[in-house]
C-alpha cells in the first residue's frame, strides 16, 4: 500500500487530504499528522470567540473548488438567514472543516483510507524512493510522498519585550495564549500592530471588560479596512491586470497604472470610488505580477509598498470593523503611530515609552501587557521550529531571500538548498507566498491543494505500475 503522510492539520492539509482521497487509487493511505487532536480548524480556525468572524462572505469560502456552494449550504444549515453574504464565525468554518474531513473518511471506498496521528514531526528526511517521518514520541511513519501543510508560525519577537515577557506580561502569539489574564488586570492593553489580527484581538477585549482600553501600536498608523455591505455599480470586468502585465515589470510603473485606473474609477462611481473592484480584477493576475519582478522590485514593494497594499487587499468584515470603529469614536481604542522605545515592569504592570512618528515626541503609556499582533513570520530562518531547523540544517528546503516562507516549484515541489525540486517532499500552504504572492486566503489555497493533491495521486498510481512491472 503506498502512503501520503500530510504534516499538519489546518485548512492546506485538510483540503490536500480531502482532495487526494477523491483522486487517489485503491491501495493508497493517508496519514495525517498534528499536534492537535481537533484536526480541520487549525489555528486560524480553532478560536472559540464570537468576535472573530470571517473576512470573506461565506459565498466565496468554499474549501472546495470544485463545490463553490459548499460552505454556504452548510451554514444554511445551521444558521437562519445565511446568504453569500454573509459573514460567519471562524469557529464555524473550523467545525465545516472537521465536517468535510469527516465525511471524506466515512465515504472512503474500500482500499482507501485515512489514518490520524496526534503529534509533533521533530525530523523529515529522505529514504530511497520516499521518506521517513519522526516524531517527538519515538514513532516513525514510512511515506512514499509528503506533503508540508504548515500554516502561520508565531510573529516575531520585537526587540526590547525581554522584561515583559519575564514578567508574564507579553502574549507572543494572540491565537494560541489567554487573554483573560491581562482582561484581568483591569489596565489598558498594547497591541503590536494594526492589522485584522489586531482588530480581532481588540474587539475581543472590549466584549470580556466593556469599560477598557486598548492601545493599538503601528509604524504607519494605518487601520484595517472593511468590505462593502452591498456590492457597488462599478465595472466588474476592469482590464488592469492586463495593462500591469504589459508594462515594463517595476512598482514605479504598476503603482502609476493603478493610481490612473482609480482615479478613473473615481470620477464615475460616486460615493464608492471602487477602489475595492480595483483590487479585486488584479488578484487573478497577482502571481504572475509577483513573478516578473526582479528581485530588487520586490524588495522595493516589500519596503515601501507592501504595508498599504495589505490594508486594501485584507479586509475585516462589516460587523467586526464597526465595533472597532465604534471603540475609536468613544475613546476605548486609541491607535498610535510610532515605535516602542523602552518597557519597564512597574507593580505588576508595565510602563512603556512610545517614540511617536514624525516628531521627536515620546508617550508614556501603562499597561497591563502587551500583545504582539504583526501578524505570523513566514522567514524559516528566524523560526522556532524544530521541525523547520533540522530541514534548513540538513539542506531539504531553500529559504525565500526576502522571507516570505520557501521555495516550490511550478508543481509545488520542494526546492532544496541546490535548488533542486525533491521528487518526495512538496508544500502547500500560506508560505507559497515566496512564489506566488496571492497565496494566503481560501480561493488561491483550495486551489493549489486541489491540484497538488491530484498530481501526487497521479505520481503515486505511476509508482504503483512502475513496481508491478518490476
Amino acid at each position: 500500500m503506498k502512503t501520503l503522510a500530510i504534516i499538519g492539520a489546518g485548512f492546506s492539509g485538510v483540503v490536500t487530504a480531502i482532495q487526494f482521497l477523491r483522486h487517489a487509487s485503491l491501495g493508497t493511505k493517508v496519514v495525517l499528522i498534528d499536534r492537535s487532536a481537533a484536526m480541520g480548524p487549525g489555528l486560524a480556525y480553532g478560536t472559540d470567540s464570537p468576535d472573530h468572524l470571517l473576512n470573506v462572505p461565506a459565498g466565496n469560502m468554499s474549501a472546495l473548488a470544485d463545490d463553490p456552494d459548499s460552505f454556504l449550504r452548510f451554514c444554511q444549515e445551521r444558521m437562519e438567514g445565511a446568504t453569500a453574504r454573509s459573514f460567519a464565525t471562524r469557529r464555524s468554518y473550523g467545525e465545516y472543516l472537521a465536517a468535510l474531513l469527516d465525511a471524506a473518511e466515512r465515504d472512503c471506498p474500500a482500499g482507501l483510507s485515512l489514518q490520524r496521528v496526534r503529534g509533533e514531526v521533530c525530523c523529515l528526511r529522505p529514504q530511497g524512493n520516499g521518506a521517513v517521518v519522526e516524531l517527538a514520541g519515538g514513532e516513525v511513519i514510512s511515506a512514499d510522498r509528503v506533503v508540508l501543510a504548515c500554516g502561520h508560525f508565531p510573529p516575531s519577537e520585537p526587540p526590547g519585550l525581554l522584561s515583559a515577557a519575564e514578567a508574564g506580561l507579553y502574549l507572543r502569539d494572540p491565537w494560541k495564549g489567554d487573554l483573560c489574564g491581562f482582561v484581568d488586570k483591569g489596565k489598558p492593553v498594547l497591541l503590536l500592530g494594526a492589522g485584522l489580527t489586531a482588530l480581532d484581538v481588540a474587539v475581543d477585549l472590549l466584549r470580556r471588560r466593556p469599560q477598557g482600553r486598548v492601545y493599538l501600536l503601528s509604524r504607519r498608523g494605518l487601520r484595517p479596512l472593511a468590505h462593502r455591505l452591498r456590492r457597488s455599480g462599478s465595472p466588474s470586468s476592469l482590464d488592469v491586470g492586463l495593462r500591469l502585465l504589459g508594462m515594463q515589470p517595476t512598482i514605479r510603473g504598476y503603482l502609476r497604472e493603478m493610481r490612473r485606473q482609480y482615479r478613473q474609477l473615481a470620477s464615475v462611481a460616486g460615493d464608492d470610488p471602487g477602489w475595492r473592484d480595483l483590487i479585486a480584477a488584479l488578484r487573478p493576475h497577482t502571481p504572475q505580477l509577483w513573478g516578473r519582478l526582479p528581485e530588487e522590485e520586490r524588495r522595493r514593494f516589500l519596503r515601501h509598498v507592501q504595508p498599504f497594499w495589505e490594508v486594501h487587499r485584507h479586509l475585516a468584515a462589516p460587523e467586526s470593523h464597526q465595533r472597532f470603529q465604534d471603540g475609536l469614536a468613544n475613546g476605548s481604542i486609541e491607535a498610535l503611530k510610532g515605535r516602542i522605545g523602552s518597557v519597564e515592569v512597574c507593580s505588576g504592570a508595565l510602563r512603556v515609552s512610545v517614540r511617536l512618528r514624525g516628531s521627536r515626541q515620546v508617550e508614556s503609556i501603562e499597561v497591563g501587557g502587551i500583545v504582539n499582533c504583526t501578524g505570523p513570520n513566514a522567514d524559516l530562518r528566524r523560526l522556532d521550529n524544530a521541525l523547520i531547523a533540522q530541514l534548513l540544517a540538513e539542506g531539504h528546503v531553500q529559504p525565500d531571500a526576502h522571507g516570505l516562507g520557501l521555495s516550490v516549484d511550478e508543481r509545488l515541489a520542494v526546492r532544496d538548498a541546490r535548488g533542486s525540486a525533491a521528487s518526495w517532499l512538496s508544500y502547500v500552504g500560506p508560505m507559497l507566498r515566496a512564489n506566488f504572492w496571492e497565496a494566503t486566503a481560501v480561493p488561491e489555497l483550495r486551489q493549489h491543494a486541489k491540484s497538488l493533491a491530484i498530481r501526487l495521486a497521479e505520481d503515486l498510481r505511476s509508482v504503483t505500475a512502475r513496481d508491478s512491472r518490476d
